[in-house]
């Protein structure tokens, strides 16, 4: 019996991970960040184990390189430190991710009146710095390339 509830390819969870975005356009929360990490990520398993991806596609190197993305990689610290409170078997590239709130913090126009929207900084190691905005936009790419080339 399934686990998955109503999710049953690689390609449900791609419109969920497309939903999940157009979720934080709308509005940043941690809430709605927390569940495009872990779907963004989580779909590498898919990969792996759907049958309707081409074995091609789930060669180790393919899939290795999936691991290996810049986006792929910072979702996945992001994904796993937020569902395990702390990362213990992974070296992360991310340092830090951060949420401001309050008036003023967020988009102008977004968020609850008198409030406004969260703002999530996410920082890497490196010492390069990006709104979460930009990673949702940077996963969402390297998603798209993978399904384009391997005709998903």
């Amino acid at each position: 019996m399934a686990l998955t509830f109503g999710l049953t390819s690689i390609r449900d969870l791609h419109a969920k991970l497309q939903r999940d975005a157009a979720t934080l356009d709308e509005e940043v929360t941690s809430d709605s960040f927390f569940n495009f990490v872990v779907t963004g990520y989580s779909m590498i398993d898919w990969v792996k184990n759907d049958p309707s991806v081409s074995s091609a596609a789930k060669v180790p190197a393919i899939v290795e390189s999936l691991y290996n993305d810049h986006w792929l990689k910072v979702c996945g610290d992001l994904a796993t430190a937020s569902k395990h409170f702390t990362l213990t078997k992974r070296t992360p590239i991310t340092s830090s991710a951060s949420s401001l709130s309050g008036f003023g913090v967020g988009r102008f126009g977004k968020g609850v009146y008198g409030v406004g929207e969260e703002s999530i900084e996410v920082c890497l190691n490196d010492g390069t710095s990006f709104h979460c905005l930009d990673m949702v936009q940077g996963v969402l790419s390297s998603w798209q390339t993978f399904f384009s080339i391997h005709g998903i």
